[in-house]
Formats: C-alpha cells, structure tokens, sequence
C-alpha cells in the first residue's frame, strides 16, 4: 500500500501498517480496545497509584512517631493536658453557662448592643443565702462567687431601698453615690437568686430614680433585667405598661428599628391597647413620618415620666423642623408661628431680650430656653418697622448665612 505495509483495512488492525503498528491499542485477544475500557484501564491505575502514596505517608509517620527525640507539638509542650488546666477549663465553662442562664432570665441578649449588667456576672445555679445585716454597701465587681457573710438578705435590702429614696428626695446624697448603692443592692438579690415582688418594686423604684437624673445608660440595665423578672408567675405587672412605654421611648431614641419592630411584634394586643403603650407607638409614628407638628402635641401629653426620655428625641425633631421651616418659608417668618411649630409657648418677645441669636454659644442645658434655643440655631431676628412691638419677624436667608458659616468654621 502507499503506507509500506499491507493494503486495504489491514493497517488499523495490525496488519503492518506504515507507522510501525496499529492505530488502536489491542485487547489480549487481538481485538481492538473500546474507550471505555481505555477509561477504565486508567482509572484503575490512577486508583493503585493514590492508595500506594496514601501507604507509604502512614508508615512514614509511624516510624517518625516512635522516632527518639519527637515532639509531636512542634516545641509548643507537651500534648497530655495537666490538672490544672482541666480545672480552669471546666470552671471557665460553668462561669460561660452561668451568663447564658442569666442573659436568658434577663432578656438582655438581642442586638441592641447592650451587655449582661455588672450584677449578672455571677449568677450561679447554687443560690446564696445572705447574713449580712449592714445596710450600706458600696458596689464591687465580682471576681468569684461572694461569702455569704457579705450579702445582704432581702429584708435588709428592701430598708435600704427605701432609705435611699428618702436621701434621694432629701437631697442628702449625689446621684453618683445613691446610684452605686442601688447597683450593690441588685448585685445581692441577683447572686440570692430573688426574683419575687419586692425585688420588682426596688428595680422598679431604681429606674425611676435613674430617670429622673437622666441617667440612660443606667436605666437601660434596669428596664432590661426587669422584664425578665415580670415573666415570673409571682411578679406584680401593674407597672409592667409605663415600663413598656418607656422601653419603646428608649429604642426610639436610639433608632434601634430592630429591637423596637421585635417589641412590638411579641407585644400582647392587651397591652397595645393601654393609653401608654399606645401613646409611645403614635410617638414612634409621628418620628418615623417626621411629622414635628403632631410630635410636639404628643410630647406635652407624655404619661408618668416618659418625657425624661422623649425630651432627647425633642431636640433632634426641632433640628428637623427647623430645617424644613428655614427653606419653606421666605424670606421672613413670625417667631411665634416659629415658636409653636417647635413646641415652645413662652412670650414672643423673649427672643427680643436675648438679642440678636447670631453671635450667641447658644450654651444652654433646658430644652425649653426659647432664648438658648434661638441663639444655638444662630436665628436673626428683625422688626417690620422700628419701634413697633409687633410681629418678629426671622430673616431666614440670615439665619441659614449664619448656620453655614457656623458648620464651616
């Protein structure tokens, strides 16, 4: 053939072909091989040759194992661990399970960002009886489980309660003192495990106290474990409402929308329907809608002491109307339509004597200074004609000059 070897079909077949053997490779019988045995063929060395590494890794280790001089760690030490560690390992585990229990009856777990208050370190499945009979106690963090010598009994706590009350009343002690005391007194009825009626009125008499001086951050470890102690079959929940309004006021001020949807989603309907409860979600309606008009109704009908709260989220809705106001309404607006667009009602002429509100520090701590307000928004006051008494007037292109070179500077 023109290949040099037999003609026709020979050559695919082994019939001396040109190129000095078959095209295909041959089977055992002479036949030609398929390409699923070719695959096969492959496979199966593929799967020899993988199990004969594997082989040789495991004895290479083993004889490397019983190798003098081998340290398995690397140099970190040796492998077996000491009863020392086993002991401090085992007492960090229950210490861990203990703040789960603890986070669990407070309810304090959630993304609010909140942590276990101080009083909740060491909770211990074993309660501890108090014999101390001394009333005053400064609070100290725990760095083990207390000696009952040193914790109060609950009667002795209550006394001290309300004696603490009569000093915050009386005026006979700071805040930052009285405060202290009330953490050392949740701190015993914690590791006593104490969650009966008179433990929810002293949380509930301390977050009032802690309300009033504005103490958030205080009050919010408060609310928190006080609404596990209202799921206690023997816990009063006539106050469970206004601490409910003032929960729902506290995630508003923070715009904590998770927490405050999670709030009112697990919420009973009877509870919705309690006049505080309900008052605290049109508040959070009329934030989320920017609608200042209806907030500041609302703000003056505030129940029990939730102003403490929502006079902060005042001040960031005034910031918005002011805004809004500013370039609304050109070039000039009355101040008394400006003071009751902003929640206040004092007399008109009272911005008159604080002078011209642009070169004012505007240092003022009550948010209800129409004065401290005026000069701290930088407002520029005109009269229509001189010496006429009435109306103001705000020179809005002024005050929103004065405004800009403010944040600049």
């Amino acid at each position: 053939g023109r290949y040099g070897g037999g003609g026709g079909m020979d050559r695919y077949y082994g019939g001396g072909g040109g190129y000095g053997g078959p095209a295909y490779p041959l089977s055992p019988s002479g036949s030609r091989s398929s390409a699923a045995e070719i695959r096969a063929k492959n496979k199966a060395m593929l799967e020899a040759r993988k199990s004969a590494n594997l082989a040789l890794k495991k004895k290479s280790k083993r004889a490397q194992a019983h190798a003098p001089g081998y340290d398995p760690t690397g140099g970190a030490g040796p492998t077996a661990e000491s009863e020392a560690e086993r002991t401090a390992r085992d007492k960090r585990h229950r210490r861990f399970m203990d703040l789960e229990r603890g986070a669990a009856l407070s309810g304090t777990i959630g993304a609010s960002g909140g942590g276990l208050d101080d009083d909740m370190k060491f909770i211990s499945s074993e309660a501890i009886v108090g014999t101390c009979m001394v009333m005053e106690k400064a609070f100290i963090r725990l760095q083990s489980m207390p000696d009952p010598s040193t914790v109060r009994p609950l009667r002795v706590l209550i006394k001290w309660a309300e004696r603490l009350q009569e000093k915050w009343k009386g005026e006979e002690a700071d805040w930052e003192w009285i405060s202290d005391q009330f953490k050392a007194v949740r701190q015993d009825m914690v590791i006593q495990h104490l969650r009966n009626a008179d433990c929810v009125r002293i949380y509930e008499l301390n977050g009032r106290l802690a309300l009033q001086e504005d103490d958030l951050g205080e009050f919010y470890k408060i609310q928190s474990y006080l609404m596990g102690l209202y799921k206690e079959p023997e816990s009063p929940r006539d106050c469970m409402t206004e601490f409910l309004s003032y929960r729902l006021f506290y995630w508003i001020l923070n715009s904590n929308n998770a927490e405050l949807s999670k709030e009112i989603m697990t919420m009973s309907a009877e509870h919705k329907r309690d006049p505080a409860v309900r008052h605290a979600l049109r508040v959070h309606a009329t934030v989320e809608l920017s609608d200042y008009c209806s907030f500041f109704r609302l703000y003056r009908d505030t129940p029990n002491l939730g102003k403490c709260i929502v006079k902060h989220i005042k001040s960031r809705m005034r910031a918005r109307a002011l805004r809004v106001i500013l370039r609304a309404y050109k070039p000039t607006v009355p101040v008394e339509f400006l003071q009751k667009q902003l929640g206040y009602r004092e007399d008109v002429d009272s911005l008159l004597r604080a002078g011209n509100g642009a070169d004012g520090d505007g240092d003022s701590d009550d948010s209800d200074d129409w004065e401290g307000y005026a000069a701290e928004s930088r407002l520029v006051v005109t009269r229509e004609a001189a010496g006429d008494p009435w109306p103001a007037m705000v020179d809005v292109k002024a005050t929103l000059d004065a405004l800009t070179a403010a944040g600049a500077s």
